[in-house]
């Protein structure tokens, strides 16, 4: 891995979450296009983001959203 390879990293989390400047996001997308191995990296943080988005939802009680509303006066 090169030093490129390590500021890729570094900006990896905020690149998935959509986050970064524009300047950035289109640096990265370079990066991974031209990296196999960050790309690989990449693919499996997107995968394990999706993995945990699909299994880990808690649902609230019933009425619990209604009463946090009210008393924040967001009704």
């Amino acid at each position: 891995m090169s030093d490129k390879c390590d500021a890729l990293l570094e900006r990896l989390e905020t690149f998935l979450d959509g986050e970064c400047p524009q300047d950035v996001e289109a640096a990265v997308e370079e990066h991974l296009r031209l990296c196999p191995p960050c790309l690989d990296r990449a693919d499996f943080e997107r995968k394990v983001r999706e993995l945990v988005a699909s299994r880990c939802r808690d649902h609230a009680p019933d009425g619990l959203v209604d009463a946090v509303r009210a008393r924040l006066g967001l009704t």
